[in-house]
């Protein structure tokens, strides 16, 4: 939904993406995770939007927005309650938050794939460009 009016600051050509949805991510995890989480997670963003800018791959930037944003909730005590890795946990959050917001469920897999493999290098770097830039990022 472009012209929420997010006013995200711009940083090296890259902006947050302008939905509500983007904003309703942002939100959740300012009121959820600690302010390091917050400000990892942002940064994970721009730097997986630039090296995918540089490497010339056509990504979806809400949807590497979402699994940036989401990528690190299982650390947190709200999150955290299944005995599974943190990565599972946080990925399984990200998808009950897009599935109530009805989004489409190929865009829940890449969100949640990305997510989970966020920690295993060598894996993410051979599949679709947002679970790519989110490791990279």
């Amino acid at each position: 939904m472009a012209g929420y009016e997010n006013a995200e600051p711009e940083v090296a050509g890259v902006r947050v993406p302008d939905t509500r949805l983007a904003a309703e991510a942002t939100e959740l995890v300012r009121e959820t995770a600690p302010e390091l989480i917050y400000h990892h997670s942002r940064r994970v963003y721009y730097f997986g939007a630039l090296r995918g800018k540089r490497r010339g791959l056509s990504y979806d930037p809400e949807l590497l927005y979402l699994g940036a944003m989401f990528h690190d909730l299982g650390l947190g005590e709200e999150h955290r309650n299944s005995g599974r890795r943190f990565e599972v946990d946080s990925a399984d959050e990200a998808r009950r938050f897009l599935a109530a917001r009805a989004v489409p469920e190929d865009s829940i897999r890449r969100v949640w794939t990305a997510i989970a493999l966020h920690t295993t290098p060598g894996i993410p770097e051979f599949m679709e460009p947002e679970v790519a830039l989110v490791t990279a990022g």
